[in-house]
């Protein structure tokens, strides 16, 4: 998938104060500023009685047929094959679209992506029309936890809802680092977020979701599996999940926890792996993307009992299949799209359903959309495809011309699939897109409530991406080297890409993003302009616009490309926090911090909201309220010398002196030469009479930043 890039760097204002006597000196300059959500705990109804515990565990990114219960020899997970021996294999798990953020919104509410809305990562956040089974299980006294390991499930995309404790915190210095799709966990990390809060909450029942992403690109396992598994480090990281799985089902047996919990692996999507010319997923929809491990353990005494079957099944029947295992009755049932894992068991011949609008959403082609039965997997597109996995289990051949009235059968069945479950609401026009195009976007089975693509796209046969795969390779080629700062060949490749197909909007974003980290801001914003003209609703495009417009000084037109990202979207947090940074700028600093609060209460764990937050506050002289939000950004994982020094001034201010020492300590071990905090640390020293320790800093503050001479010796 393309990774757009949603963050960037800002310089924050200037700060220059020497302060004398007991007073710590400000920075030269704030810590950089850059764009980019735990949820109050519900209160809890009456306990669960006499329920079992249930787990999910969703692996990002993980193909069956790469595991050892599926009959994979090159990979060892013994967790997983393990749970499968001890439970419930279904061979035939079919995702219902092979990308990460609506394949979980579709376990997680049991709807098919059509029906909920969020078909891709261009739609809104999802309805809330749509309940999740943490609700239902909230609601049932149980306690709710979830652990994610990738920012593309933050909280914001709707996901978090019904759960008293949902863990998306990375580390603060993630954020800047990285383009926001990029920043993840390593399950190491997330097993033990997992096993904390378990070990607190297991006095009564608890569902819980841990969702591990390291299978995804890019395939990076920690030793010993990266020696291992030289050569194919996707099995690796494979590997290297089992690993940790080993250690969380060790964990719940240590606590007496497993018998009585039912355990739910799954995963999200499969890996294409080069198959049919595609590297990862989500272009297509062949099985080595939709075809994926699902897995049940059932608690010991359970009362469902549960039964494999050759037949495709699908993740939406994973809900029901849940509500089923804890005999649970709910109103979120009503909105499920399957009758469940124990109903599809038993009856008949059921197909799996599965699409994906990647292809539509980011470069105007057609999506596709497929059904598979236990003999024939149907794609539709407008160059219609058939195969027979059992016997062609790469789907190599195309059985299409001689099975004609299979694939008539199958799309009829298909097409009724859709009209059955889509919402009975057609999606609202907007931007430019009249009504005749929002009857198109219906026939496609596009539900969401606007188009990323233009009218004029609209107007035209969409190409079949299988003809698009050359155009589709040399932009995945483009992003690698804007990721490897290859800008001139990526430019190069991009600019050619539009005079082919000019239509599509997103190469201008990539070009304005890669523009914006070469800090040509008026190229930037020209790029961005041009990507609006096409997808005039693209509330990306006007954030990264007001970025750079701002960068220019335009600060006005920024505030106003803003406050369309937010109508458009407004739980785009990344837009709050720049709005709230040009505030600053025009000095007004309530309504800065209004901005500010709106991003944290949207994503509470973006640690450079807290540390910009702080600095309002400081610049405001609330430093007990500055030290508060400083810290939590250094808490949250926020490294940055800079930040340690205000909030060493800030506990200096508030007479807390141990905590101040510890504050400039800690910015000296990051930038040694940092002479604000030298002579800092020297005042702290004076004032808890250490004087020759004073001195060592004065004399220190003078030899890094020869200004700071004079008012050194004036201390010493």
């Amino acid at each position: 998938m393309i990774r757009h890039r949603q963050s960037r760097t800002r310089g924050w204002l200037g700060l220059l104060c020497f302060l004398l006597l007991a007073a710590p000196l400000l920075a030269k300059q704030r810590p950089a500023a850059h764009s980019g959500r735990s949820s109050p705990a519900p209160s809890h109804p009456a306990r669960a009685q006499g329920h079992d515990n249930i787990l999910l565990i969703t692996i990002d990114t993980l193909r069956a047929d790469h595991l050892g219960c599926y009959g994979y020899k090159a990979v060892r997970t013994p967790t997983i094959d393990t749970l499968a021996r001890e439970g419930v294999l279904f061979p035939m798990a079919i995702s219902q679209v092979p990308l990460t953020l609506p394949s979980h919104a579709a376990i997680l509410t049991g709807t098919y992506p059509f029906h909920n809305g969020l078909q891709d990562f261009t739609a809104p956040p999802l309805s809330d029309n749509f309940r999740t089974v943490a609700q239902a299980f909230h609601d049932h006294g149980y306690a709710t936890g979830a652990v994610v390991s990738s920012f593309v499930l933050d909280r914001s995309w709707g996901l978090a809802r019904g759960f008293d404790y949902y863990d998306d915190h990375f580390a603060g210095s993630s954020y800047l680092k990285n383009n926001l799709a990029l920043v993840e966990r390593r399950a190491d990390g997330s097993v033990n977020a997992s096993t904390a809060w378990l070990a607190q909450h297991h006095a009564r029942p608890f569902f819980f979701w841990l969702h591990l992403y390291d299978p995804h690109s890019p395939y990076h396992p920690p030793e010993p599996f990266l020696t291992q598994y030289r050569g194919h480090e996707y099995d690796g990281e494979i590997a290297y999940v089992d690993s940790q799985l080993a250690r969380l089902i060790g964990w719940l047996k240590r606590e007496g926890l497993y018998q009585g919990t039912t355990i739910v692996l799954l995963s999200d999507h499969g890996e294409s792996l080069g198959e049919h010319g595609e590297k990862e997923h989500g272009f297509f929809i062949y099985n080595s993307t939709v075809h994926v491990p699902l897995i049940i353990k059932p608690a010991t005494d359970s009362r469902r009992k549960w039964h494999s079957t050759e037949a495709p099944v699908e993740t939406v029947a994973v809900a029901p299949a849940l509500l089923q295992t804890a005999g649970i009755s709910d109103p979120i049932q009503k909105q499920f799209d399957s009758p469940g894992l124990l109903a599809e068991a038993g009856g008949g011949a059921p197909a799996a359903y599965s699409e994906t609008f990647y292809p539509f959403s980011s470069f105007g082609w057609s999506p596709l959309h497929g059904l598979e039965t236990e003999k024939y997997h149907y794609i539709d597109a407008p160059k219609a495809e058939l195969y027979s996995p059992p016997g062609d289990p790469g789907e190599s051949h195309n059985e299409l011309a001689g099975q004609g009235a299979v694939a008539g059968v199958l799309k009829a069945e298909l097409q009724k699939r859709i009209q059955e479950h889509a919402p009975a609401a057609a999606p609202q026009p907007g931007g430019s897109l009249d009504e005749a195009a929002v009857a198109k976007l219906r026939a496609l089975g596009y539900m969401a409530y606007r188009a990323p693509v233009s009218q004029e796209t609209l107007s035209h046969p969409l190409s079949d991406p299988k003809d698009k795969l050359n155009e589709f390779n040399s932009i995945l080629h483009a992003t690698d080297a804007i990721d490897a700062g290859h800008f001139q060949e990526a430019d190069a490749l991009l600019t050619q890409l539009r005079r082919d197909d000019p239509g599509m909007y997103i190469l201008p974003f990539m070009q304005g993003e890669m523009a914006v980290r070469q800090r040509q801001d008026a190229a930037a914003a020209q790029y961005f302009q041009d990507c609006l003209k096409l997808a005039p609703n693209f509330d990306q495009a006007m954030t990264g616009l007001a970025g750079a417009l701002q960068a220019q000084g335009k600060s006005e037109e920024a505030i106003q490309w803003l406050q369309r990202a937010l109508q458009r979207n407004p739980q785009n947090f990344r837009a709050w926090y720049e709005m709230g940074w040009i505030q600053e700028r025009f000095q007004q600093p309530a309504e800065a911090q209004a901005s500010l609060q709106k991003a944290l209460a949207i994503q509470p764990t973006f640690a450079p909201a807290y540390r910009d937050m702080g600095m309002l506050q400081f610049q405001q002289q609330n430093y007990a309220e500055a030290a508060g939000s400083l810290q939590k950004a250094a808490d949250l994982g926020l490294v940055e010398p800079t930040l340690f020094n205000f909030l060493g001034i800030c506990y200096s201010r508030t007479n807390r002196l141990p905590a101040a020492l510890r504050s400039y300590k800690k910015a000296l071990a990051l930038k040694p030469d940092y002479g604000e905090a030298h002579l800092n640390l020297g005042l702290v020293y004076e004032r808890m009479n250490q004087a020759t320790a004073a001195r060592r800093e004065y004399a220190a503050a003078c030899r890094a930043q020869k200004d700071l001479c004079a008012l050194a010796k004036r201390r010493e």
